[in-house]
């Protein structure tokens, strides 16, 4: 009875192990089919999220083609498909305007729905 209680298993295809007491899969194909079982939900997820941020990206370089600074309505970006829930970070200016940036291009709330768009840092 001692040894069906000692006896251990991969933890991918359940066969039984022999060899280290830490071991835990039986093979490196066990162990990798496992950990990328185990990944892939994560994995996804962070695809979904460079996803839209690049696209934000791409439609934050459209609009500064040629213009560093340039005013545009905030409905502009949405009809484009721009995701304002996802960004990469924000920049606080000295006069205390808050900038929200998207890699290297990013905006300003101004008033009446308007947008200030501006590329490299504030």
């Amino acid at each position: 009875m001692d040894s069906f209680i000692s006896q251990r298993f991969c933890q991918e295809c359940g066969s039984p192990l022999k060899g280290r007491s830490d071991q835990k899969f039986c093979s490196d194909q066990c162990r990798n089919q496992f950990n990328n079982r185990s990944y892939a939900q994560k994995l996804t997820q962070q695809r979904q999220i460079n996803r839209i941020l690049m696209q934000n990206h791409q439609i934050l370089a459209h609009y500064l083609l040629i213009d560093k600074k340039r005013k545009v309505l905030e409905l502009d970006l949405r009809v484009k498909g721009y995701n304002f829930d996802f960004h990469t970070h924000q920049k606080q200016a000295k006069n205390g305007q808050v900038y929200i940036f998207c890699y290297d291009f990013g905006y300003l709330r101004l008033a009446s729905n308007q947008l200030l768009l501006v590329q490299g840092s504030c």
